[in-house]
């Protein structure tokens, strides 16, 4: 089952939000950024978040070229709404 749910974050003192889907697999939970400002996105390494684990989120294909404060905005931003709906951690996947 499909989830979306909306974030809101900071870089460089601007407020920004964006969707985020959430697709599960058995092995790990593909976060999506939609709606992304197209000027940000190109300070990424795209548009997915990868988690594992239950306190693990990171960018796929992450690089030095990326921004690396504006990731962990978002990844910071995505684990607050995570810890925020219960029973939402629980539900992934258990590696």
């Amino acid at each position: 089952m499909a989830r979306i749910f909306t974030i809101q974050f900071t870089y460089e003192d601007e407020t920004y939000n964006t969707m985020v889907s959430v697709k599960t697999t058995p092995l790990f939970i593909e976060y999506t950024l939609v709606n992304l400002d197209f000027e940000l996105l190109s300070l990424l390494p795209g548009n997915t978040i990868i988690s594992t684990s239950q306190k693990t989120l990171f960018f796929a294909n992450a690089n030095t070229g990326n921004s690396t404060a504006l990731m962990n905005n978002i990844i910071k931003a995505v684990s607050l709404h995570l810890q925020s709906v219960p029973g939402l951690l629980s539900s992934g996947p258990d590696l």
